[in-house]
């Protein structure tokens, strides 16, 4: 039987739900857009690469995208470095364009941009910034050193923002990044994928 080019995972489904739920639509619209520019900016890379895109599946970690082609260690690399690096684009643009017409809107997707492009580039996984520590340790030194080296970075980065996300709740700012370490903590397991497949988040 072939499998669909687009799924959704019922736990993506229920979070999907609640965000619109008990979001204001001014405010939904100013994290969408983020998303679709970052989300673009790994389909054009690897298009741009030559890599054919066989099916998007929506998950509680991201947008995962599976792929067939042949590309190195560095075209991995830089398809998962385009998200973050339009999203930061994207986040320079709407910042110009918020001080230029004095809008909110435009300044609060601007740094909904800026904090998820900064965010993505953290050398966890699965965040882009995993994938591109993996991709480039394994063009270096292999792919079990890669797994290796990536899973305990992963670990470091993720207990390195618990602690600083309890310090920070203490102090009043809130559980933001309390409940984005913890997310990291339980994504991260990703072993070495074969060449044919990669998930971006």
């Amino acid at each position: 039987m072939r499998k669909e080019r687009f799924g959704i995972s019922a736990p993506a489904v229920v979070a999907a739900a609640l965000i619109y739920y008990l979001s204001a639509t001014d405010k939904l619209l100013a994290v969408l857009l983020p998303v679709i520019f970052h989300e673009l900016g790994h389909i054009l890379a690897l298009r741009l690469l030559g890599l054919r895109i066989c099916r998007f599946q929506i998950e509680l970690k991201g947008l995962c995208m599976e792929y067939r082609g042949c590309t190195g260690g560095l075209g991995h690399a830089l398809a998962a470095a385009a998200g973050p690096a339009l999203g930061l684009l994207y986040a320079l643009a709407a910042s110009l364009l918020a001080v230029r017409y004095n809008s909110g809107w435009l300044a609060l997707t601007a740094g909904v941009s800026l904090l998820l492009s900064a965010f993505n580039l953290l050398p966890a996984l699965p965040l882009d910034g995993g994938r591109i520590l993996y991709h480039l340790s394994a063009a270096l030194f292999g792919e079990r050193a890669a797994a290796r080296v990536t899973d305990i970075v992963s670990l470091a980065v993720g207990t390195a923002l618990l602690v600083l996300g309890v310090y920070l709740m203490f102090r009043g700012f809130g559980l933001a990044l309390e409940l984005a370490a913890v997310w990291l903590l339980l994504s991260t397991g990703l072993r070495a994928l074969p060449p044919h497949y990669h998930e971006i988040a």
